[in-house]
């Protein structure tokens, strides 16, 4: 069995595929009493009422096939074993077996459906029981199944892998029991139940404590068919102390889309599309699924996306309304990590050097994030982030990063498993990577997929094979190990809940949640390195996320000339994040047409304070004078400008840049001061300045200006000419005239008036009376 594929081994076989129109019918077998285990023959119980002939037949193949296989053996010693087994052939497995498992087209593959208990010791009976599937087009005419135990002990991690690895050609384990099946048609399942009783195995008490091989072989004649893999779990002395061992799942939606409609007053407005949501909350939904299986395990911590819940909290429909009061109920009692609103992809901020988006960026509804989540955490989008996104997580304030795959590993040196945290070191600062166990992560999302592509049960046992040997690596060491889920991971609620039974009833684990591990001390050892940058695919293109940050610094910068600068940058902020979602990034065009509205909402945002175009030009006839400019506002608070002119020609120079506040919603006309030389026509470009900085904060606008100074010189030569003309004129009328015959009669007295003199009386003369 590949345990990269844990549905059990789907080995390739020499016959033909099988027809995908085959029947689903399958062979019913009547069920089979169990004879007396102390068989000397088979160590098997009987397979039911069969006949002398049958039963000689199957102890002929039973020899022929301990030929044919390679069998490890069960002690030095050697020895015969004692066992007995049962077998039944039915449709799918049996009842209440774990979700269907994808079977290989081709071939004929195993899977584990149960092993109870799942650990044993001394004295105690172990029930396992597989199905078998048909995935050729040819019948299987003699099936058997041997059921192999190993005494030796797998007491490292690369043996566990390496006996999970291993192909069908290899060696199996040591036969315990072989059942002889009723032939299976193809496309059809058989299943086969093995009762053992412990005591058989060989293993005696004392023996080590720990994992053992333990396999079933599938063969059809002489023909090996299939290998299944997994182990046991042999508790017979004291466990050593336990392993820590906390999960992270991602609480992450899908990508929101930007819409664009007119507002109330008809300007256009582009808002966060939260439609997408409704259908990813269903019951039936991953995050439906991924709610239902960890609602009740509070050890489970979440990396949620506060703006996927805010967008939740918006909707009218019954089924999310239920998503979203189950989430409350269920975030109450664990650690939750609140992600970047709208859960931007940091490796597309880190290619071009960029910030992470502020946990303050405004959600749908305005919604506000609960305070009492953390904030510190970065799940990168990749599994093994760069360094350059990890720089970029501490310059933003959350140092913690997980780190998935193959990453940090202890080199090879290290002998054993180290707690699942590492200090990377950057040039902003030292960052905390939380390191999840790869071969962990893999068993369990493997087995605990809503899709039925895995076996619950293989995944349990591998489970708890890792984590037993981690825990004898050093007994007397506590360590702590992380599986980080992905992003897309979609469980079966009933597969999780059984998987971590297993894992909590298992002595040498405790399932604590993810802030125990943080409290625990790194540990000093070697790892590997992490890239310089991050190499996943579909980041968002360097160019795009370019023209997101300059569009994001135009508005930072447009926002220096209002009264509340923060509340224009959180305007824009939503729209221009969007884009840059993780989850866009299996949507690249989906994602390049939000990248082209959020740029336009942004220069929409900043034309709300723009000049007013003109119908005409400006005629300037004057050396010196004011072009009125007209700005207009139509933000909801003031904003103060400076108004400046950018003329293309030396004939018109500006003397200064008026500047001034505008009320909400008005228009102001500002007059600069200019002078002119000469004539001709002027293109004029009108920017609009921040104050003090003299950054350009809107759109520019530009408009003519005929320039004709020389009018007013030839205007006032002309006028004195004139003036000059009249005053000459009027002296020369006047010497010509000369004095007139009126005026010097005017000025001669007429004959017989006197004079003055002549009337005046004499002074010697004197009045009388006459006698």
């Amino acid at each position: 069995m590949t345990f990269l594929s844990p549905v059990g081994s789907a080995r390739a076989s020499s016959r033909r595929p099988a027809d995908s129109t085959a029947p689903s019918a399958v062979v019913q077998a009547p069920a089979r009493p169990r004879p007396s285990s102390d068989d000397p023959r088979t160590g098997a119980r009987a397979a039911g009422p069969r006949s002398l002939t049958r039963n000689l037949v199957g102890g002929l193949l039973t020899a022929a096939l301990a030929l044919v296989l390679v069998v490890v053996p069960s002690s030095p010693g050697g020895g015969t074993r004692e066992a007995t087994a049962s077998a039944s052939v039915g449709v799918n497995g049996v009842a209440g077996a774990n979700p269907a498992v994808v079977d290989e087209p081709g071939a004929v593959s195993t899977t584990l459906v149960s092993m109870t208990p799942t650990t044993v010791g001394p004295g105690s009976t172990v029930t396992v029981v597989a199905r078998i599937h048909n995935g050729t087009d040819e019948a299987l005419t003699a099936p058997r199944a041997t059921l192999g135990v190993n005494w030796r002990l797998l007491g490292t991690r690369s043996a566990l892998a390496a006996w999970a690895d291993e192909p069908t050609s290899k060696r199996s384990a040591e036969a315990m029991a072989t059942e002889t099946l009723d032939p299976i048609a193809p496309g059809q399942d058989a299943t086969v139940t093995f009762d053992l009783d412990t005591d058989d195995f060989n293993l005696e008490p004392g023996s080590g404590w720990g994992p053992r091989p333990l396999s079933i072989t599938v063969t059809d004649g002489s023909e090996r068919l299939d290998v299944l893999r997994t182990f046991l779990l042999w508790e017979d002395t004291a466990a050593p102390s336990p392993v820590g061992l906390s999960l992270l799942a991602p609480v992450t939606g899908p990508a929101l889309g930007l819409t664009t409609a007119p507002d109330t007053e008809g300007q256009e407005q582009t808002s966060v599309d939260v439609a997408a949501v409704d259908d990813a909350l269903g019951a039936d939904q991953r995050l439906g699924h991924l709610l239902s299986a960890t609602s009740g395990r509070p050890e489970v911590a979440w990396a949620v996306d506060p703006a996927l819940v805010a967008a939740a909290r918006t909707s009218t429909e019954s089924s999310t309304a239920a998503w979203v009061s189950a989430f409350d109920e269920a975030s109450a009692d664990r650690s939750v990590f609140a992600l970047r609103p709208y859960d931007p992809d940091p490796a597309a901020y880190a290619q071009v050097g960029a910030a992470l988006p502020a946990p303050t960026v405004p959600l749908p509804g305005g919604s506000t994030t609960d305070p009492s989540w953390r904030t510190d955490l970065t799940l990168p989008g990749d599994e093994v982030p760069g360094r350059a996104t990890v720089r970029t997580s501490v310059q933003a304030g959350s140092p913690l990063v997980v780190v998935r795959g193959d990453g940090l590993t202890p080199v090879d040196s290290v002998s054993y498993t180290p707690t699942g945290l590492a200090t990377v070191e950057t040039d902003a600062g030292p960052a905390i990577a939380l390191v999840s166990d790869a071969a962990l992560t893999e068993a369990f999302s493997a087995g605990t997929q809503a899709s039925g592509a895995g076996s619950t049960a293989d995944a349990t046992q591998r489970l708890l094979a890792e984590t037993a040997v981690i825990a004898s690596e050093r007994p007397a060491d506590p360590r702590h190990l992380l599986i980080a889920l992905s992003r897309g991971f979609d469980p079966d609620p009933a597969a999780f809940d059984a998987v971590l039974d297993a894992l909590d009833d298992a002595s040498w684990v405790t399932l604590t949640p993810v802030d125990d591990l943080l409290s625990a001390p790194v540990p000093d050892v070697e790892r590997s390195t992490l890239p310089e940058s991050d190499g996943g695919e579909g980041v968002l293109p360097a160019p795009e996320m370019s023209s997101l940050q300059r569009a994001r610094t135009e508005v930072s910068t447009f926002s220096t000339i209002a009264t509340d600068p923060a509340a224009i940058v959180q305007e824009a902020e939503p729209a221009l994040v969007v884009p840059t979602a993780v989850a866009y990034r299996t949507a690249p065009g989906e994602r390049t047409a939000a990248v082209q509205a959020a740029i336009a909402d942004a220069d929409r945002l900043r034309s709300s304070v723009a000049v007013v175009r003109r119908g005409s030009g400006v005629l300037l006839i004057n050396t010196s004078g004011n072009i009125p400019v007209r700005v207009q506002n139509t933000l909801d608070q003031e904003v103060t400008v400076q108004v400046a002119l950018r003329p293309d020609n030396a004939r018109l120079k500006v003397v200064s840049f008026p500047v001034g506040p505008i009320p909400p919603g008005t228009e102001v006309d500002f007059k600069v001061p200019v002078r002119a030389y000469g004539s001709g026509n002027v293109r004029v470009e009108v920017e609009l300045l921040a104050v003090p900085s003299g950054t350009v904060v809107a759109p520019s606008s530009d408009f003519s200006v005929r320039v004709r100074a020389d009018w007013e010189t030839v205007g006032t030569a002309v006028f004195a000419g004139l003036v000059a003309l009249l005053m000459i004129g009027g002296l020369w009328r006047t010497i010509r005239r000369g004095r007139s015959p009126r005026r010097v009669a005017e000025l001669t007295p007429a004959s017989g008036v006197p004079t003055a003199q002549a009337s005046a009386p004499s002074s010697d003369t004197s009045a009388g009376s006459e006698e």
